[in-house]
């Protein structure tokens, strides 16, 4: 598995500086540099789905087949919350969020095909300039009548300067300026906070999936034989921050809560061991982070393909390299991810990593 976490390919995210910092959060302010970036505006309120028309400030990517989706809790038919045709879902803040078949597996030999939701910033971005993009996502709660259920790669973010255009419902070849490495799946909001520094007048931002269909790897995370990686966004933010470093940045240049007093660092100080082996021979046979004298609320250990697979004890996690089911997984890369107090300074309140478990 790569290990560097924030891209999918070395060569595509060439010319960004990036630093990728991940963690499941509520709520956070509107960006000026964005265009209707909670899907609050509307022309009209969406009746079914597909009606990304409705959106301003988004588009489809000018494609004449795919079509993203607007759910509204004022919505009617297939276009309101929380059930919709794919999952029950809640909005992450306010009222709309959007809606991406970011995948759909086609017939045997057949491509894949594709969706993209792209914004026209306000303003181009500044040639030089640190940005800190975030935004929420989620698979939402699976419904026995849908047709998702796939976790994918590849999801991510891709900048342009000029207006990108799909052809059908075909990949966009774009460079992500951040994709996952490894499929991920989510039924709660998770939160994704990105900063890089501008290296173009870039105009356009596109999510979805940019990796070509050889490179897609997709797994069943819900149901039995689904055929779409579907994924909800909303709360998309984009503010200028200082370089990485800078040791006195201006109010005006942050934006976002105060950091919570009182907090030594070594408070947070966590040790993670990088790989274990559960065979029983008495060395190294459990996965045992330690942590400070401030306990985590949450230690969770997924696949590489995104799923769930030991949600631990904060306070003393241990994991034996088993399922729910206390059966002993396969061998291989396995994400942890861990959460401290809510009350806890935002850059500081998640944490994540990679373990590898071992004959």
């Amino acid at each position: 598995m790569d290990q560097e976490f924030g891209g999918v390919n070395r060569s595509q995210v060439a010319g960004y500086a990036l630093l990728l910092v991940m963690w499941c959060a509520q709520g956070f302010s509107a960006s000026a540099q964005l265009t209707n970036p909670g899907f609050e505006t509307s022309t009209a309120l969406p009746s079914a789905p597909g009606m990304w028309h409705l959106l301003p400030g988004w588009n489809n990517a000018l494609s004449g087949l795919s079509s993203p989706d607007f759910f509204h809790i004022d919505g009617t038919f297939g276009g309101d919350l929380p059930e919709t045709p794919v999952a029950m879902v809640s909005p992450y803040e306010g009222r709309g969020i959007a809606g991406l078949a970011v995948i759909k597996r086609n017939g045997a030999g057949q491509p894949l095909s594709r969706e993209y939701l792209v914004q026209s910033f306000a303003q181009p971005l500044i040639v030089g300039q640190h940005y800190r993009l975030s935004f929420a996502f989620t698979n939402g709660e699976p419904i026995s009548t849908s047709w998702s259920g796939l976790s994918v790669n590849g999801l991510g973010v891709a900048l342009s300067t000029e207006q990108p255009s799909q052809f059908g419902d075909g990949v966009l070849d774009l460079p992500p300026v951040f994709a996952f490495s490894y499929a991920r799946y989510d039924e709660d909001w998770s939160e994704v906070s990105v900063t890089f520094q501008a290296d173009a007048p870039h105009q356009f931002m596109t999510v979805g999936v940019f990796l070509p269909d050889d490179d897609v790897e997709a797994a069943i995370s819900s149901g039995e034989n689904p055929s779409l990686a579907y994924y909800f966004f909303d709360a998309f933010e984009l503010d200028p921050v200082p370089p990485p470093g800078d040791p006195s940045p201006s109010q005006d240049q942050v934006k976002g809560p105060e950091p919570t007093p009182g907090y030594d660092e070594a408070e947070f100080g966590t040790f993670v061991p990088n790989a274990f082996s559960p065979n029983g021979d008495g060395l190294n046979d459990v996965f045992s982070p330690r942590v400070g004298s401030i306990l985590p609320v949450s230690f969770k250990v997924y696949s590489r393909w995104g799923g769930l697979v030991a949600d631990l004890d904060p306070g003393q996690p241990v994991w034996d390299g088993k399922d729910a089911n206390g059966h002993l997984l396969e061998p291989g890369m396995y994400i942890w991810m861990l959460e401290w107090p809510r009350n806890t300074p935002k850059e500081v309140r998640n944490q994540q990593g990679a373990v590898l478990l071992l004959d």
